[in-house]
């Protein structure tokens, strides 16, 4: 029989595993959370939750598979040795950890002021402070916020910011305030319904602070060798786009903005330095003398996340050193695969099923069966490492706790 080890039960590694299990494949799934739902949970903001619920179905039926094995709670680098699982002959590894840690932010000092913030323990924050037994990070949300990023994530934290804003002027006004009705409506409708105006709260808002032009932020993707008419219409649709989101959340832009540094007075972080670009043959090239300064209340670094790096696992700098995308192939490890938001970079729920399901497509040939030997071995390990979390094996129990 075939055994594989997976590592992330999220989108990427659900897919791999009900590809997996459809071919007789034995999934052992490790994941770091009490449930494997990974960004879907902790990273989309709090009103997706009618995507969220689908996904996290999809993602039950395939985790109670009979030939599936989950292991929460277990995060590989701290609970487990990735030497001692790879010593093990497993058919195959897969990595399919996603990315959690951010990319950080061009100027590293900025980290030592309260009011800057990476995305993801912001987005966490906004998703769990409501909750009675919330013991996580704090976030203080400031007008005059400045979101520096681009794509679909940053739009999604400067939501955040100018739902928080409204929430902290209305709240105490409006009966039964939901500010995931708010998101739903929009803010300017969500308002009038309860007889207020936007334009009354004084409100400066968010600014997305953004270093190439909208016609260049990837809020749809151009697919290679279309021809420039195809090109000028999904351009002009990601301004389209944006410009739908503005209206609704009433967020600003600065486009062909770039930070050159920080505005600190009084040891205080009040801003920004920036430059402006200008955009040729699709790179942003600096215009001159165009120095100047952004304020903001709040900063927020949104350019991205990367995987943790774990022991043993060769790098690539801040990347995992892969040595074929299609296939995710480790460099200098056998028999270990990359897919999903850990090797293309891409947070969103479509590109990690499609590249799970190509990985699964380039690799379920290459399975060979363990033996005798070796099966009682991961029965073993996977038995240890289940009662070290007290979990037993039935799933939806388990997830009845959480």
């Amino acid at each position: 029989m075939k055994a594989v080890l997976i590592i992330g039960g999220a989108v990427s590694g659900s897919t791999a595993a009900q590809k997996l299990t459809a071919e007789g494949v034995r999934c052992v799934v490790i994941d770091q959370n009490h449930m494997p739902y990974g960004k879907i949970e902790d990273g989309l903001p709090r009103w997706h939750e009618k995507q969220r619920t689908k996904e996290y179905f999809k993602i039950d039926d395939i985790m109670s598979h009979e030939l599936v094995d989950f292991v929460p709670l277990t995060r590989l680098g701290e609970d487990l040795n990735f030497k001692d699982i790879y010593d093990i002959d497993w058919s195959c590894i897969y990595f399919a950890n996603g990315a959690w840690k951010d990319r950080s932010f061009p100027f590293n000092e900025i980290e030592n002021f309260s009011n800057f913030y990476y995305q993801n323990p912001f987005v966490y924050w906004f998703n769990h402070y409501h909750e009675a037994s919330y013991n996580g990070p704090s976030v203080n949300v400031k007008d005059n916020a400045l979101v520096v990023g681009g794509g679909l994530a940053s739009i999604d934290v400067c939501k955040i910011i100018q739902l928080e804003l409204v929430r902290q002027k209305v709240e105490s006004q409006i009966e039964g305030f939901d500010i995931v009705e708010m998101e739903h409506k929009g803010i300017s409708k969500y308002l009038e319904m309860h007889d207020m105006d936007y334009n009354t709260l004084n409100i400066h808002g968010a600014t997305l602070v953004y270093r190439r032009d909208i016609e260049n932020m990837p809020l749809t993707t151009i697919p290679d060798n279309v021809d420039v008419e195809m090109v000028a219409k999904r351009k002009l649709a990601r301004r389209k786009i944006l410009q739908n989101m503005q209206n609704k959340f009433l967020f600003k832009v600065a486009e062909c903005t770039q930070p050159t540094g920080l505005h600190i007075v009084d040891d205080k972080l009040e801003g920004l330095t920036i430059i402006k670009n200008e955009i040729v043959d699709g790179k942003p090239v600096v215009i001159e003398a165009s120095d100047d300064i952004l304020k903001g209340g709040i900063i927020i670094s949104s350019i991205g996340s990367l995987p943790e790096p774990i022991d043993g696992v060769p790098m690539d700098g801040s990347t995992y050193n892969i040595v074929d995308q299609a296939s995710g192939k480790f460099d200098e490890l056998d028999k270990v695969h990359g897919m999903g938001n850990a090797i293309t970079g891409k947070g969103n729920i479509k590109a990690s099923r499609v590249s799970a399901k190509t990985v699964g497509d380039l690799t379920i040939d290459l399975l060979e069966d363990v033996s005798s030997e070796t099966m009682d071995m991961i029965n073993s390990k996977v038995k240890e490492w289940q009662d070290k979390v007290s979990y037993d094996g039935n799933y939806f129990e388990w997830k009845a706790k959480k």
